[in-house]
């Protein structure tokens, strides 16, 4: 005897637990069938139904433990037996008690299946066939998906007679809607109407996907139990997946018997592997529909099906078509300035067309850049780290943020649909696109929040009313379409080898400039070192000249010696400083807290400022605020700017320099100021730049001081002005 999957068996199921429910062995037919189950090796009868003794003049006990050859014909055993032979049922009509049967067989977990339904007339063959085929026709005329659902359901209801033809869809959370439906003109519309997940629970969307096609005939019938050989079905059950006779859970009658209903058949729409939805029908009496009847339906459901896939495909690839036509632009635009975020935000065509998001965002080395409407900087900031910190893969997309993060309540408005995509596992680099909230009204078909009653047994039961009931859904955005998540991945790997290629680029670039900085420092080091024994020797020679020879040499020879002298005190200094800027590149810092004042107090003394220009009035602001750098290099900065001011305003009217601290902008920062001869704010850049000299040679220096001044404030990332 087969072994069942006893430990599956439900002991008691309810509303608390029917999504674990195990519809597929529940022990049961329909009344309109009979099973008899066998060995598949043996062919010994181990299950039958308890009503098979009105097919055959055998008791259940009787069939049991006997052979299926004894229980059919030779002829009718051997064409089972040839039906079976792929697995695949085969139908077999039969006469058994003056009426005509179908015999249907299947193999299913090592059983042998065989099940018995009436065949009732199903008219006339020829306009049978007519009528599948016009049908066929009309849905391959469609235009799109919507009117494909309208001409289903109205097809389907003519062909069949139900009362009630709904094409029902289900969304991401597998809730569905009814986008279309055909009825007899007395019953209430339920187009767009909702009804929640737990209506269809997963094992039965399961089934769907196997079976195709299911129909119960009799709503209020009482189900066939099944016996099983040499002990209790409960205890070795059944499996009935894929039986055509299979008794629905209680559960499920319930909830149909509340809406009124007395027969259904439903047929599984299924899009590329996936159940897209269901074609359900309903009738409010008892209504058989026979094997051939449903498999005409589950054709129907298959042309479809068919055209749903050819239509979906055909629109994404336009989407696709035009999607790449647009990276095409995008990585032109980058690769002509090598900015990604230009490339990606600014002109005609950006990163937003790709999809129908109404905001995008670029996020690549701590720089963000924005395009449409879209939430403000620090919260996309705060959101990619939120993100990265939960996504266990790279694209991450969701259409109800602040039910994921309810710390992002500030994107909901703008961002409630997010699709994020990192460009990497280490970094925060990351392409963005939002959907706004789409607040709108939702009906369902009943109180989603009211799935079940309590009756006056204290027991659980399906809801009573369907009546709509409509709820204002909030926080979430338009859903991604797969040809969004396509185009979207698609640039990110574009964006990825841009920065894969520009990462070597630049890094062999950095290289070699690391390289050249280097030999210049030490050029520029030797330079000025090497320099001074020669110097030394000139100046040397012409001092010797001066002291010894001056008063008898000519006037011209007189000032030859003069300009020689000058000309290297000019070059020791020029020398010396040349040595500082070198120095200042080379050096490491020292970082501390230290007094700005006694760094000034210093200075004023070095200079010998009171001595050498007694004429300049100094004024200093008292107690300024601690500094925080290398005190040696704030102080170097300070007595640049001191002794540029120095030399700079000695001829002014009422000379005068101030030295003090100020806010601007919300920044701090340290000043020398004076009222000397200034210069153009035009060339503000340019007094920065090395040997850039803005007055005559009637003022000393070589150009370098403020460029010293700058370098050195760069090294504490600060800003000179």
């Amino acid at each position: 005897m087969t072994q069942g999957p006893k430990s599956l068996y439900p002991k008691e199921v309810s509303l608390t637990n029917c999504d674990k429910e195990p519809i597929h062995i529940l022990g049961k037919i329909q009344h309109h069938g009979f099973l008899v189950a066998c060995d598949a090796s043996s062919h010994i009868i181990t299950y039958c139904s308890d009503n098979i003794s009105a097919l055959f003049d055998k008791s259940a006990e009787d069939i049991l433990g006997s052979s299926l050859k004894d229980l059919l014909s030779e002829t009718i055993n051997q064409e089972v037996l040839k039906a079976t032979s792929g697995k695949k049922s085969i139908p077999i009509q039969l006469k058994l008690k003056d009426e005509v049967y179908v015999l249907l067989s299947h193999i299913n977990e090592g059983n042998l299946v065989l099940e018995f339904e009436p065949l009732q007339d199903s008219g006339d063959p020829y306009n049978y066939q007519n009528q599948l085929s016009e049908i066929v026709a009309q849905l391959n005329a469609a235009t799109d998906e919507q009117e494909m659902c309208d001409v289903t359901a109205t097809l389907i209801k003519e062909f069949f007679g139900y009362d009630r033809v709904m094409i029902y869809r289900f969304d991401e959370n597998w809730d569905g809607i009814v986008v279309s439906e055909a009825r007899a003109s007395n019953l209430e519309e339920w187009l767009g109407l909702r009804y929640p997940a737990s209506d269809i629970p997963q094992q039965a969307r399961k089934l769907f996907l196997r079976q195709g096609v299911r129909i119960i005939a009799d709503v209020k019938s009482e189900p066939v139990a099944i016996q099983a050989f040499g002990g209790k079905e409960q205890d070795n059950p059944i499996d009935l997946s894929i039986s055509e006779t299979r008794a629905s859970s209680p559960i499920h009658i319930e909830y149909l018997e509340n809406m009124k209903v007395g027969a259904s058949l439903t047929a599984a729409i299924i899009s590329k592997g996936t159940l897209w939805g269901l074609i359900a029908c309903h009738h409010y009496s008892p209504k058989f529909v026979n094997y051939y009847q449903r498999q005409s339906c589950k054709f129907i459901t298959q042309v479809f099906s068919s055209q749903l896939v050819l239509m979906e495909s055909n629109t994404w690839l336009k989407k696709i078509n035009k999607a790449a036509n647009l990276r095409s632009k995008l990585i032109e635009k980058i690769t002509k300035d090598w900015d990604i975020h230009k490339g990606l935000t600014q002109g005609e065509a950006t990163m937003l067309s790709l999809t129908e998001a109404a905001g995008a965002a670029v996020f690549i080395d701590g720089k963000l850049k924005r395009v449409g409407a879209t939430p403000k900087k620090k919260d996309i900031k705060a959101l990619i780290v939120a993100l990265q910190e939960r996504a266990t893969e790279k694209t991450k997309k969701t259409t109800q943020l602040i039910e994921e993060l309810p710390e992002m309540t500030a994107l909901q408005e703008k961002a409630s649909g997010v699709l994020c995509l990192f460009l990497s596992n280490t970094k925060k680099d990351a392409l963005l696109w939002f959907k706004p909230e789409k607040v709108k009204t939702v009906t369902w078909a009943g109180n989603p929040d009211k799935k079940v009653l309590v009756n006056k047994d204290e027991r659980l039961t399906p809801r009573k009313s369907f009546e709509a009931w409509s709820v204002q859904q909030e926080g979430k955005s338009a859903p991604w379409q797969e040809y969004e998540i396509t185009a979207a991945e698609a640039l990110k790997q574009d964006i990825s080898e841009i920065i894969l290629e520009k990462y070597d680029e630049i890094k062999e670039l950095h290289n070699l400039l690391k390289v050249a900085y280097e030999d210049l420092e030490t050029f520029s080091y030797s330079v000025a070192h090497d320099l001074r024994a020669p110097l030394r020797g000139v100046d040397g020679f012409a001092q010797i000249i001066k002291e010894d020879y001056f008063d008898k040499l000519d006037e011209f020879g007189q000032s030859s010696i003069e300009t020689i002298i000058d000309s290297a005190t000019q070059m020791n200094r020029l020398i010396d400083d040349i040595l500082a800027f070198s120095m200042v590149s080379q050096a490491a810092m020292h970082k501390d807290s230290f007094s700005m004042n006694k760094v000034v107090d210093d200075v004023l003394k070095l200079l010998a400022v009171k001595q050498e220009y007694p004429a300049i009035k100094i004024k200093v602001q008292e107690e300024m605020p601690k500094a925080y750098g290398d005190q040696k290099m704030v102080a170097q900065v300070v007595q640049n700017l001191l002794t540029n001011a120095l030399k700079y305003t000695q001829d002014a009217e009422n000379p005068s320099v101030e030295i003090g601290y100020m806010q601007e902008d919300g920044k701090g920062y340290y000043f020398v100021k004076d009222n000397g001869i200034g210069f153009d704010q035009i060339h503000e850049k340019r007094i920065f730049k090395l040997f850039n000299r803005l007055v005559s040679d009637a003022y000393e220096g070589s150009g370098i001081g403020l460029t010293i001044a700058k370098r050195i404030v760069k090294k504490h990332n600060g800003s000179i002005k």
